[in-house]
């Protein structure tokens, strides 16, 4: 396949390089695997636990992670990011810009069909972004520098820009991006499009079947463009609880699980079946602040939540690998940090004398306000939530907490914007100025609902640059603002522990030379 290596390591060199700590360690076995494991004319299944039920499986038009796994192995987008946090060829096999940034070009793969026969073309693509950008999908701001889009043939596709954007490989390689078949959707509602149930795209594996709240089945694609797979049937079944999900994993119902819950961490170090591979993550379990609330709007409120949160007690309670959230925007991208603007350090009479110093009196229960906290059922969020509860309470706030289905929670945060405090985890990359989407006036994520013009500005030009020196300031004086502000209070960086079992090799984790994150393309028996 062509590539052009250089033009690759241009637009890697800033990015985060993810160190995958693998561990190979001794011990005994445990139970057998869920997968064909017998003759080779036998059909080789493999389950992949799934968090939730799926939305809709239209990929681009909303923020749906229980849908996102299943899409990266049905559809393709013309550049994919890996688990390593590089980009890769996909949909597209080269492409470059122009000397002077006014364009991108991206060269596509010829001979690929739809999971329905129809061939791909360069219309697929400029149809998909056209309406990406006209019905404001999810992920429209990856396009804002995107003028127009030409198709000088049928294998060619040609992004106008208004500025030079640094960043727009990353985005058009992350969440929201993939290329959609024009024939299915034009000139319908894309909302409710049958295919939204029933999805069609290029890749690897193909739609068979989803019973709502048990499983989505994927069937291998015979007549994928890229490498077969081996897997001949992909199963994505859902399994809520993280300890019955560790559970079906341990006891061979399931082949993959994810990351391990918090209070399994360290159960399967000594065991040979198993490889532990740790991955510092751009992933941030971070508060929102609703600045359309009268309460969080205010800044001594912001202020004295932040001072009062004890981070320590929080990763303590959350497990021995993630992170502190000590900077405003991920240590990942640690060319960018400025020490200078960091969370604050837990204080309580400081948090005190913030309270008062606005004016807030106790009532005769001893708290000056109470504040409600709305939060989802995921991994250890329950613990997070409870542990910020007791802190707060330690300065006069008392916090109700408000545990919810994901579901609920968009629509009740994401949505009605019905929230005081709300706890969110993302991924706020690929790139540094992933930061955009969480805290831009329109950015996609923006739950905050935080505004301001200076740090639009900073955003916006930040794109701009290429070269780490010259956007440094651009993320520094981006970094004085959050900490001014405080629309979000970073809890703390996740680290993920995968443990693989040994029987299969070519994990997403372990291929990110070839292999997009989530993408199962490579999985086979080990030898």
């Amino acid at each position: 396949m062509k590539m052009n290596k250089n033009r690759v390591f241009k637009f890697t060199r800033f990015s985060v390089i993810v160190m995958v700590l693998v561990s190979l360690l001794l011990g005994c076995t445990a139970g057998g695997s869920s997968s064909s494991a017998g003759s080779n004319d036998e059909e080789f299944v493999f389950i992949v636990r799934a968090l939730g039920s799926p939305q809709t499986f239209h990929p681009d038009i909303q923020v749906d992670d229980y849908a996102y796994p299943i899409n990266l192995n049905v559809y393709n987008k013309l550049i994919k990011l890996t688990a390593a946090n590089t980009v890769l060829p996909d949909l597209a096999y080269d492409w470059e810009f122009a000397p002077d940034g006014s364009s991108l070009t991206f060269y596509l793969q010829e001979g690929v069909k739809w999971h329905d026969g129809e061939p791909f073309t360069s219309a697929d693509v400029k149809w998909t972004y056209d309406m990406m950008k006209q019905e404001n999908w999810n992920s429209a701001l990856a396009m804002a520098s995107v003028s127009s889009i030409e198709c000088p043939d049928d294998y060619t596709v040609v992004f106008n820009l208004d500025y030079v954007d640094a960043s727009i490989l990353y985005r058009l390689s992350w969440y929201g991006t993939d290329i959609m078949p024009k024939h299915i959707y034009e000139g319908t509602d894309t909302a409710t499009n049958p295919a939204n149930e029933a999805p069609i795209g290029t890749g690897p594996f193909k739609f068979e079947s989803w019973e709502k709240g048990v499983a989505v089945t994927l069937v291998k694609n015979p007549d994928f463009w890229g490498p077969e797979p081996e897997i001949d049937k992909l199963v994505f079944q859902e399994i809520v609880d993280q300890t019955t999900a560790y559970q079906a994993f341990i006891n061979g119902e399931i082949d993959y699980l994810g990351s391990m819950p918090t209070e399994n961490l360290f159960d399967l170090v000594d065991n040979p079946n198993y490889t532990l591979v740790d991955v510092p993550q751009i992933q941030r379990v971070y508060i929102s602040f609703n600045m359309k609330d009268e309460l969080t709007s205010q800044l001594a409120v912001r202020k004295a939540i932040a001072l009062a949160i004890d981070q320590a007690d929080i990763t303590n309670r959350v497990g021995g690998v993630s992170l502190q959230g000590h900077y405003f925007i991920s240590p990942m991208f640690a060319d960018y940090i400025d020490d200078r603007y960091t969370v604050p350090e837990t204080d309580l009479e400081e948090a005190v004398r913030v309270l008062e110093e606005a004016g807030f009196t106790k009532d005769s229960d001893g708290y000056y306000f109470t504040i409600n906290f709305d939060f989802f059922q995921q991994k250890n969020y329950v613990d997070v939530a409870q542990v910020i509860q007791g802190n707060l309470a330690k300065v006069g706030i008392k916090v109700v907490l408000n545990l919810q289905e994901i579901s609920a929670w968009q629509q009740k945060v994401m949505a009605d914007d019905d929230f005081q405090m709300a706890m969110n985890a993302g991924f706020q990359g690929p790139d540094v100025s992933g930061i955009n989407n969480r805290l831009m006036t329109d950015g996609n994520v923006n739950i905050p609902n935080y505004s301001n013009p200076e740090f639009d500005a900073l955003c916006t030009e930040g794109v701009k640059y290429f070269d780490v020196e010259d956007r440094k300031y651009y993320y520094s004086e981006i970094q004085r603002i959050m900490s001014e502000d405080l629309p979000m209070l970073i809890v703390f960086d996740e680290v993920y522990r995968y443990p693989l079992k040994a029987e299969f090799t070519g994990y997403p984790l372990t291929t990110s030379d070839k292999a997009g994150s989530g993408e199962w393309t490579y999985l086979k028996k080990a030898d």
